[in-house]
Parts: C-alpha cells; sequence; structure tokens
C-alpha cells in the first residue's frame, strides 16, 4: 500500500571469501581502514567482521581466517530485500549485524541491530500516520479489529453513525457495544472471505451498505478484520415515508403545485440559483439561463414568471434548436399578409402573441446574425415589424433566454453577437447539472414519484433500499429530464406497489450492488428463510456444490454474469474463472 522507506545501509565492505591469502592481519588492516570484511557466505548467513570487532581480535585471535569462519560468534544472517523496500524476515537469531542482500543475489550492505531497530520503529510510525490521515479521510465508516475481536481502530465517520467516541471503543471487544451476531467484521474472522457492497443492519436504527476483508499476516494466517460502511440509513427512511406518508388524495391536491418545485433542492449550488431566480422575478429585466440539456432551464423559467407580476399572462415558448431556421423568423416575430377586402392579414408570431407575459428562448445560440439582430432591436426599442411588414408593433414581452453554450466564448468568435449578449446577460443564471447535487434526489424523486402514481392511477410504490442507492449513486447525464423519464418508467413497469432493480434501465443497474434484507429463520419460517437468502460461494462448499450454486444463480438472473456474481457474492472475474474450471462456459 505505502512504500518502504530506504533503509540506511553500510555499504563499506570488502569480500575475502575464499581468498586463502587472507590473514588475521588483513582481515584487521580493512577494519583499521573502517572496512567490514565478508568471509564464508552460504544461503542464509556469512562470517561477517565488522570495524566495532577489531578490538576483540586483537585481544584473542591468531593467524588464520578459518577461526574466524568457524567461530559462531560472527556469523550474522541474510536478509533479502523486497521490491518494495522492505525486508524478509530473519529465520535465524543473532545479536550480529545482518547483511542485506538486493534482488540481483549481491550483497548491498550490512545494518547494525540498532539501524534495524530504528528504521522499524520510524517505519511503523510512518504507516501509523499514512493509515490515521487516510482513515480521517474516507466519508465512510472504517473498523478495524484484533483477531480476539478488540477495536483497534474507529474513525470519525463512526463514531458519528452510530454516536459512539472512539475513547469508548477502542481496546475493547466490539462485541460489547452491538450484538455479537450482527457483526459481519467478526463473521469474516471466523470465516476468512471477502464481503463487497452488502447490505447490513448493525443496529435497529442503522442501515449501511458494508465492505470488508481479513487481515493476514506473512503467512496466511487471519489476524485482524477490516470494515468500511456507507450509511444509506436516510435512504431507507425515504423509502418508508415515500410507502406510508402519503395518500393518493394528497397527491392529487398538491400535484399541481409542487409541479412547479422540480429546481427545489437542499444543496447551496440550487440555492443560490433559486435565491437569485426569486429576486429577478419581481424584474422585467431579460434572463439568460445556462446549463447542460436536461438540467431544467424551462421550468426555471416558468418558475420566474409563475413568481412575478405577469404571473397571470402569457408563457410561451421557442425553441431554436427544433424549429426550421426559415421558419425562426415567422416563428418569433410572425408575418404579414396582403390586403383582402379591406383588411389586412397576417399571423402574430411568439413574441406578440405573449404580449404583456413572457416568451421563452430555448437554444438562443442556434438564431442566425440577422435574427439576432432583429432580436437585439425589440430588446432595445420594445418595437418590430411582423415579416413582411412595415408597421412597426409595440409590446411589452418580457425575454428569458437559455443555452448549453458559453455565450461569452461564441462572442470571443464573432458566431454571437455581442450587443444582444450583453443585453440578454443583465441577469444570467448558471444551473449546476444533477450530478454536482445529488443531495437534491430524494426531493425531486419523491415528487415525481407522487406525479406518476396519480396520472397512471396507481399507488405511491415502494422502493427498494438498492434502488435508492442506484438513484444517488448514478450520475444523470441527462439531468433532471433523464431522472423523470426513469421513475416514469419504473411507475409503469412496477407490478405489487414496490420498485425493484430489475425495473431500472440498464445503465442504472449495471454497477448497482443487491441488497437483499436478511431473513430471519424461524420455526415457522425456516424454509422461507433459505429460498429468500442470497445463496453465496464458500471456501467450504465441495465442487459438486459449487456448480449447483453457480447453476441456480445463472437461471435466476437469465444468464446476466454481473448479476449472478453479485448474487452469488464474488466478482465477476471470480465467477468467469469458477465457469472455466467447470466447464460451464
Amino acid at each position: 500500500m505505502f512504500n518502504i522507506e530506504h533503509m540506511n545501509l553500510n555499504t563499506r565492505l570488502t569480500y575475502m571469501d575464499n581468498d586463502a591469502s587472507a590473514t588475521i592481519e588483513t582481515i584487521m588492516q580493512a577494519l583499521r581502514d573502517g572496512l567490514a570484511v565478508v568471509l564464508s557466505v552460504t544461503e542464509g548467513s556469512a562470517s561477517l567482521v565488522v570495524p566495532d570487532d577489531l578490538p576483540l581480535l586483537e585481544a584473542c585471535c591468531s593467524s588464520t581466517t578459518s577461526q574466524l569462519s568457524d567461530m559462531t560468534w560472527f556469523r550474522s544472517p541474510i536478509c533479502e530485500l523486497l521490491s518494495d523496500g522492505s525486508l524478509t524476515t530473519l529465520t535465524t537469531i543473532s545479536n550480529r549485524p545482518v547483511l542485506v542482500r538486493d534482488q540481483n543475489g549481491a550483497i548491498a550492505g550490512y545494518a547494525a541491530l540498532s539501524e534495524l531497530l530504528r528504521h522499524a520503529i520510524y517505519e511503523k510510525q510512518r504507516w501509523e500516520a499514512y493509515f490515521k490521515t487516510l482513515s480521517e479521510t474516507v466519508t465512510e465508516a472504517v473498523t478495524v479489529v484484533d483477531r480476539s475481536g478488540e477495536v483497534i481502530c474507529w474513525n470519525p465517520v463512526a463514531e458519528e453513525i452510530y454516536n459512539l467516541p472512539k475513547g469508548d471503543i477502542l481496546g475493547r471487544r466490539i462485541g460489547e457495544h452491538f450484538e455479537t451476531e450482527t457483526l459481519m467484521v467478526l463473521k469474516i474472522l471466523d470465516e476468512g472471505r471477502l464481503i463487497r457492497n452488502t447490505y447490513h443492519r448493525p443496529r435497529e436504527d442503522t442501515h449501511v451498505l458494508i465492505n470488508a476483508s481479513p487481515i493476514r499476516d506473512q503467512d496466511g494466517a487471519i489476524i485482524g478484520g477490516i470494515a468500511s460502511e456507507q450509511d444509506i440509513t436516510q435512504l431507507v427512511r425515504l423509502n418508508e415515508q415515500l410507502t406510508s406518508a402519503h395518500t393518493l388524495s394528497h397527491l392529487h391536491k398538491s400535484a399541481d403545485k409542487e409541479l412547479f418545485s422540480v429546481m427545489k433542492g437542499k444543496g447551496p449550488a440550487i440555492g443560490k440559483v433559486m435565491q437569485w431566480a426569486r429576486k429577478v422575478a419581481a424584474a422585467d429585466t431579460p434572463v439568460l439561463l445556462i446549463g447542460e440539456g436536461g438540467v431544467g432551464k424551462e421550468q426555471l423559467a416558468q418558475i420566474i414568471h409563475n413568481s412575478g407580476p405577469r404571473a397571470e399572462q402569457a408563457f410561451l415558448t421557442v425553441n431554436c434548436g427544433i424549429v426550421p431556421m426559415g421558419l425562426l423568423e415567422t416563428e418569433l416575430f410572425g408575418f404579414q399578409g396582403g390586403a383582402f377586402t379591406g383588411n389586412e392579414s397576417g399571423q402574430a408570431g411568439k413574441l406578440e402573441q405573449a404580449k404583456d407575459g413572457t416568451l421563452f428562448i430555448n437554444e438562443i445560440d442556434r438564431l442566425s446574425l440577422e435574427l439576432q439582430a432583429k432580436l437585439y432591436h425589440y430588446l432595445s426599442q420594445q418595437t418590430f415589424t411582423r415579416t413582411g411588414g412595415s408597421k412597426s408593433i409595440e409590446v411589452r414581452t418580457r425575454i428569458i433566454a437559455a443555452s448549453t453554450q458559453d455565450l461569452a466564448s461564441q462572442v470571443a468568435r464573432g458566431i454571437f453577437r455581442a450587443d444582444l449578449y450583453y443585453a440578454l446577460n443583465v441577469v444570467s443564471l448558471s444551473i449546476p447539472p444533477l450530478r454536482e447535487r445529488p443531495e437534491d434526489i430524494p426531493a425531486m424523486l419523491h415528487m415525481y414519484l407522487k406525479q406518476f402514481s396519480l396520472q397512471y392511477q396507481k399507488p405511491l410504490p415502494t422502493l427498494a433500499p438498492e434502488v435508492l442507492l442506484a438513484f444517488s449513486n448514478y450520475d444523470w447525464p441527462g439531468n433532471i429530464l433523464e431522472l423523470r423519464n426513469v421513475i416514469e418508467r419504473c411507475v409503469i413497469l412496477s407490478d405489487e406497489d414496490a420498485i425493484t432493480l430489475e425495473h431500472l434501465p440498464p445503465a442504472l443497474q449495471a454497477q448497482q450492488p443487491s441488497l437483499s434484507m436478511p431473513v430471519k429463520e424461524t420455526p415457522d419460517h425456516a424454509s422461507e428463510a433459505v429460498s429468500a437468502g442470497e445463496k453465496r460461494l464458500k471456501a467450504s462448499v465441495s465442487n459438486d456444490e459449487e456448480q449447483a450454486l453457480i447453476h441456480d444463480a445463472l437461471a435466476r438472473t437469465a444468464g446476466n454474469k454481473s448479476a449472478a456474481a453479485k448474487l452469488l457474492g464474488v466478482s465477476r472475474g471470480t465467477l468467469y474463472n469458477k465457469m472455466k474450471e467447470f466447464g460451464l462456459e
């Protein structure tokens, strides 16, 4: 996970292994020169004499090197230096300095035990600092326990979710604060399996999506467990509210009002837009709305109109992106015919039809430069002439324009008139896309469910927790328009007043986990628990049982391997490998 920092090795070495001319005197001279001497190298150890050994040699050794290589006192263990900077475990116990061999098999240097201890303490402190910062940075609750179930990490998010300060749980067994049978992190200590994207209810009032893994030492033995939990309690509560809080009659009474509240939300981004929209609604100045397709520009224009003094007058729209270019002028400004029986004939355009009201011009960047000039003339003079006519017509229609493009950059490129841009840009509102304000999705979900339940004369449906999670995790490239269409689809397809993952479009289903609620086994419902619960692959089942589970999962998911993998509680890659192993492809 983190690289090991390089350990300082003493590289001042000389080799006299198999050197017949080497004597005690030559070795001691090397030591006086500050060099360590390596003798008699084997696979796991070597005779190593360091400068600190010089007084001992001078006191007790005579003239041959064989005496040194045979003395166990000078045998030093050899460690292998791994690619990540770590060292292999010492296989022998010795108080001598340790030799380090690199990945090419060459001796890289040696280190005294005090240096190894200093380095080990430093690395422990550094890793603790990294892990502490990581656990305090993530947005999920993080719990780490040792092999006995004692809590050794409890991050701030866990404190918040469970209202349990770390001082009350660190160093204590986790079962003291939670029901033991509900703890996933204890189950992985016993079963040794990974848990991914699994619904969990550690307490009666808490719902989480959990990922958990066993922690293994270098020999593969389980020494602890780690779990991260995403709090989905609010999503589950919203599900309960949508199920019971509103009746069909209440829907009918409030639907018309809430249809105009589609832009409202709790987030600061949309809150600022709505704050400015309320202020500009009371004025008569033009408004420019900027935002991606489907963010609700027309809905916001309608809100501005309905909130202002023109609310009782007409609100009309023109979409420059769908009206043929040759008809746009007539659509906006109308046309003037010839004389017939003494009366002029012709037709008023949207600008004239919306007299004293509001005209919303969407995709205004699609207007030709000639029509941009004519629209600017109206904004500056409040008069215009119909196509083919010569009479100046005065109307007081408010203009709200919208675009998905940055009009300022189009002005710089000369494809949008600067005078029209500045006339429209008295107040400019930039509407954030839905992916930047996921906190607003529950309110919109609530509103559209009521709207379409009323429209299709269906009871208000319940939502599975994983459906709510799917709505919150999806990026919504089509913004509010896509959200609205998905909800309408779900209401149409739902059976028995319930919306599940299968009712969602494939794009929302693709990466969403299945959060099956655990079924409590009782004498009366034991068989029901077996059929309702998910069947998961475990290390303890036989090959025949594994094949049967895979066959059953593929049958239940109509051959969809991704869905079958989720049902079995394994990754898609693991399922593919298992299918290949059993010849099931």
